[in-house]
């Protein structure tokens, strides 16, 4: 009705999860981030919750399209169900054809299938939503579901998506061997005032192509006043805000504009007083009337001796007289919470540049300038993690996910990213030296004092001469650059995509995969440690040698390898199909010995 008016190329504020609008608050980051971590470390169960319209359905979603090819997913969205039809409808969304009836019988075809899947190198999720529905006897079914499971791994990850109350029903006593497979849990939080102001630009933007300042700060804060945060309030109360300023022929919403559409949505909250009854005009004359006579008696005859507390005992009576006294203060208030996680960081004063290192062209141009004549501009993070994205040549998609790319926070944007690509990622703060170090396309942010330049850039090669090749993002060009130069550009975020190639994701000890352990052993073997057998056994020698290789690099020399021993021992072992910054390192001898 009112897009045309507003200039919208569709509604704004509609309760449908259309990608192209997705916003995650913080809480909902957060809850992304632990569901694709619990994904990739193979977690049994994991639970989240929030209050209603906070948004669950729509990061389930988010979740589920952003899943590998290699997990196939039952997503179960009607939860009012017994514990043979929850069973047939995980048959039915994973495609398994089962004509049982019997829970056993139902619960073997499952177990095969996952079994199957397992061999495949695959694995599978069971997501259900408005899990507080579920009955007791649904829930007990699910716990002998997660039982499902080889000697090293679960083969069947279910996660739970509910309502607070589904909390408190796994807090119950009759709950409690359920409770304690729960591997994690995650609360969604309403968002803040900020990120309400944000998702109320953004939705409006999005929906007129270009930004717009449509609400007024007061109006915004109205908004965020009657919805507390849960985004479904917040779009009802703006979509009918929007309708009352059309019907005003008022081209920008006010505060008096909220209210009145919030007026309509709960006309109880918002309603003037009405006359006053009889019975309240009496009530409110014999109360005056009471008031009166007894400030009447108290001037008059005093204050009674029993309506004053006593004030003086437990004081001896020789210091009586000379107490001074105290009108006590009231007490400070209290300073409000601040969560320092919210706070945006603090930047550093700019330093002088130093001529010695940054020497100013004799044209006359500043050292600033230098630097945005050579780089040129900053790329996208969507145009700099696809280029870095396409150095590794690995099986991928052919472009970025759309929902990826409604991911706010820059970490869990390029995690994902890179994991749509088989890929990890390596995210390091202040730390541009590792560059070198791990010898890989690395995603560098970068802003200047100007704001000339505000993006990223990506390194994509280390010349002889240390010179940094920096990918920009303008016509595909290369720029060379010394790293010093580049350094107070930098913001301090560095992404590094890497691949691991030890075929388990956590690190890898003597409880790892016998695979895993053989496979390490072997590149141990490549790069010169011929000491090390080909068992499965996580033995002295192995330790020694993954001590010698992060003693050179550095890094903490545990004998444990995790990421970052996984990228050395990557490097070390000098695979065609990576795509290495400085290839001349590997004309030295092997690290053996060194």
């Amino acid at each position: 009705m009112y897009n045309a008016f507003f200039d919208f190329r569709e509604k704004p504020f509609k309760l449908v999860p259309n990608p192209e609008f997705l916003f995650l608050g913080k809480s909902h980051e957060e809850a992304l981030a632990h569901l694709t971590y619990a994904t990739s470390q193979g977690d049994g169960f994991v639970e989240i919750t929030g209050e209603v319209g906070t948004g669950k359905t729509t990061l389930c979603r988010v979740f589920l399209e952003a899943l590998d090819k290699e997990i196939e997913a039952a997503f179960i969205f009607n939860s009012k169900l017994n514990a043979v039809q929850l069973l047939k409808a995980i048959h039915r969304e994973l495609g398994i054809d089962c004509p049982a009836d019997d829970p056993a019988d139902l619960t073997l075809a499952l177990n095969r299938f996952l079994l199957e899947k397992k061999a495949q190198g695959k694995s599978v999720i069971l997501l259900i939503d408005e899990a507080q529905n579920l009955g007791r006897e649904t829930l007990e079914q699910l716990r002998l579901l997660s039982n499902l499971e080889t000697t090293r791994s679960k083969l069947l990850q279910i996660i739970l998506v509910g309502q607070p109350e589904l909390g408190e029903i796994l807090d119950s006593y009759e709950m409690r061997q359920l409770r304690q497979r729960i591997n994690l849990s995650c609360h969604i939080m309403p968002m803040r005032l900020a990120e309400t102001r944000k998702y109320i630009e953004h939705r409006i933007n999005v929906a007129s192509r270009k930004p717009r300042a449509l609400f007024t700060h007061a109006a915004q804060k109205d908004i965020y006043t009657y919805s507390r945060g849960i985004p479904r309030l917040v779009n009802i109360a703006c979509d009918r805000s929007l309708l009352a300023a059309y019907s005003l022929n008022l081209k920008k919403v006010t505060p008096s504009t909220v209210r009145i559409a919030v007026s309509e949505l709960a006309p109880g909250k918002y309603r003037q007083a009405g006359p006053i009854s009889v019975r309240e005009k009496i009530s409110w004359t014999l109360f005056t009337l009471l008031f009166t006579v007894i400030l009447f008696l108290a001037v008059y005859n005093g204050i009674p001796p029993g309506w004053i507390p006593d004030i003086k005992a437990g004081i001896p009576p020789d210091t009586l007289s000379s107490q001074p006294i105290v009108t006590p203060k009231a007490p400070p208030k209290p300073l409000p919470l601040v969560d320092v996680a919210q706070l945006p960081p603090v930047a550093p004063e700019p330093v002088p540049l130093e001529p010695a290192l940054f020497p100013v062209p004799p044209t006359g141009e500043t050292a600033d300038k230098q630097i945005v004549s050579r780089i040129h501009t900053a790329a996208t993070r969507e145009d700099v993690i696809s280029h870095v994205l396409s150095l590794w040549r690995t099986p991928s998609v052919d472009r970025l996910n759309p929902l990826i790319q409604q991911i706010t926070p820059d970490p869990v944007f390029f995690i994902t990213a890179a994991a749509q690509h088989h890929l990890q990622l390596l995210h390091l703060e202040r730390a541009p030296d590792l560059i070198e170090k791990y010898n890989l396309p690395a995603i560098l942010g970068v802003a200047s004092v100007a704001d000339t330049i505000n993006g990223y850039v990506a390194v994509v090669k280390i010349t002889a001469d240390n010179h940094y090749i920096l990918f920009t993002g303008k016509d595909n060009d290369r720029v060379s650059i010394p790293p010093d130069l580049l350094g107070p550009f930098l913001t301090g975020d560095v992404y590094i995509p890497w691949k691991d190639d030890f075929g388990y994701a956590d690190v890898i000890s003597e409880t790892a995969p016998k695979a895993s352990i053989v496979l390490l052993k072997l590149f141990l073997r490549q790069i010169g440690f011929l000491d090390v057998d080909t068992t499965d056994v996580y033995d002295g020698p192995v330790r020694a040698a993954v001590k010698q290789c992060q003693a050179r690099y550095g890094l903490t020399v545990d004998g444990l390898v995790g990421p970052l021993t996984k990228i050395m021992l990557s490097s070390e072992a000098r695979q065609s199909n990576v795509p290495y910054l400085d290839k001349s390192r590997f004309k030295n001898d092997p690290l053996k010995g060194k």
